[in-house]
């Protein structure tokens, strides 16, 4: 289930309000977080029955073992050994089919089918065992307070990857607040908005684009127009998912932290990793990254250590040598970048230019992310350097190409023109701009009740 679909907006979220609402004046706050996970248990049952068993068992699993590690003579060994646990059922699932077809290896019919979230939830539970190692969070006094952590419908799915210590304390002592509450509310109608109105508006030109370079009808104008729309569908896409999940979470008492902050107004590719996916980003640094030494050492060990984090950066979002291209690509750049004098010159080069540097790196790798395989990327590349001057076909989807217009204003819009209330400090939207969202909302529930597709790209990952 997606949270831009008509099932969670008319069942599972007045659903969760009313019994969040009910409980909240028990004296006893457990009993919202009962709520909440019985109600992301529901949210998880509604397309994967069979897999809500693992989640369980995971989370079972992983509180034990958050209980035990403090105790133990020998943390790092079981550290280590509760890693490989989850590491193993992450590669089991996402993993050992594609690695079958490139060992040419036997596998019998009718593989274990990929539950929905199965990276997010893998890389919260080593989090939060690392953070645990590290004495820097304790471990959850109940089961209740882990799974309630673990569990959670606003990133259970499709992230953002939340670490138990920007949780741990909302779990105990959240009371009703107004402002966090109407923050939240305002950040699900943004984000519906974006997904609905832009994300799936806009794919329909992207799809277009990919279906032509398939059967070798793509011109080089629409090849770029429709990269272009990629670009726009997969950003609104996720940080509209993302917008949700930060808005559910903030309607039932909890602050996350911003996942994406206007990556495409990046003028470097390392600027573009602190604003794009900054929860995945974080993560790999935190816990991949510095672990290996980070940007200490010769340029060798350093160029080593960043590519290998890119590399499982693409491999961690498919198994299939495209997304691990997409990785080392990002990875080369952010290496080519630390290197003198590339680095310091592109300082100095106006700021236009730089940005025009990290779109066209941006969209190279986006081809290799969203094409079918390797050949069908560089067939997509033969039509967008072909230059060629023949009429622009894409251009008569006319809403998406008004969608690919608001898209790349609000990507390009300097910050002072937009508010920017986080969960941290909620602060107050202006009335004017909630009520635009409200009313663009009321569009987006109509779109979806006509049945219009509404894809959702992380759902893959």
């Amino acid at each position: 289930m997606v949270f831009a679909s008509l099932a969670f907006i008319f069942v599972i979220l007045p659903l969760f309000l009313a019994g969040d609402f009910a409980v909240r004046p028990a004296k006893a706050g457990a009993w919202r977080n009962i709520w909440l996970v019985a109600v992301s248990l529901l949210f998880y049952l509604w397309g994967e029955v069979a897999n809500v068993f693992l989640l369980l068992a995971l989370g079972v699993i992983n509180y034990w073992a958050g209980r035990y590690l403090p105790k133990s003579r020998r943390p790092r060994l079981w550290l280590a050994v509760f890693i490989t646990v989850n590491l193993s059922v992450l590669l089991g699932f996402k993993y050992l089919g594609w690695l079958a077809v490139l060992l040419n290896l036997y596998l019998p019919s009718g593989t274990l089918s990929l539950p929905l979230g199965i990276s997010f939830f893998t890389f919260h539970a080593i989090s939060y065992l690392v953070d645990i190692y590290r004495r820097q969070i304790i471990p959850a006094e109940t089961m209740l307070d882990f799974l309630t952590y673990f569990c959670m419908f606003p990133h259970l799915v499709a992230g953002p990857i939340v670490r138990y210590a920007q949780v741990c304390n909302d779990l105990a002592r959240r009371g009703p607040d107004r402002g966090l509450f109407s923050f939240g509310l305002y950040r699900f109608l943004l984000g519906l908005n974006k997904k609905v109105l832009i994300a799936n508006s806009v794919a329909v030109m992207a799809d277009s684009a990919f279906i032509l370079s398939r059967f070798g009808h793509l011109q080089s104008p629409d090849a770029w127009l429709g990269l272009l729309a990629y670009a726009i569908q997969i950003y609104f896409d996720f940080s509209g998912y993302s917008d949700m999940a930060i808005g559910l979470a903030a309607m039932a008492g909890f602050r996350f932290e911003e996942n994406f902050n206007r990556p495409y107004s990046s003028a470097s590719l390392r600027e573009f990793w602190r604003r794009w996916h900054i929860s995945l980003s974080s993560w790999l640094r935190d816990y991949l990254y510095l672990p290996l030494g980070g940007g200490q050492g010769t340029r060798l060990t350093i160029g080593r250590n960043l590519l290998l984090v890119f590399f499982l950066c693409g491999l961690w979002h498919g198994a299939d040598t495209t997304f691990i291209v997409w990785g080392l690509w990002h990875g080369l750049f952010l290496l080519i970048e630390r290197w003198r004098p590339w680095g310091g010159h592109l300082t100095k080069v106006p700021a236009w230019l730089a940005r025009a540097y990290v779109w066209l790196v941006i969209l190279i790798g986006w081809v290799f992310f969203r094409a079918e395989s390797l050949s069908a990327a560089f067939a997509y590349f033969e039509a967008m350097f072909a230059f060629s001057l023949t009429p622009v076909t894409l251009a008569y989807y006319w809403a998406s190409l008004m969608a690919l217009t608001a898209g790349m204003f609000l990507c390009l819009l300097p910050d002072k023109y937009l508010p920017a209330p986080t969960s941290r400090q909620p602060g107050a939207y202006p009335a004017g701009l909630y009520g635009l969202q409200a009313v663009l909302a009321v569009v987006s529930i109509a779109f979806l009740l006509t049945g219009a597709r509404n894809p959702f790209i992380y759902f893959n990952f």
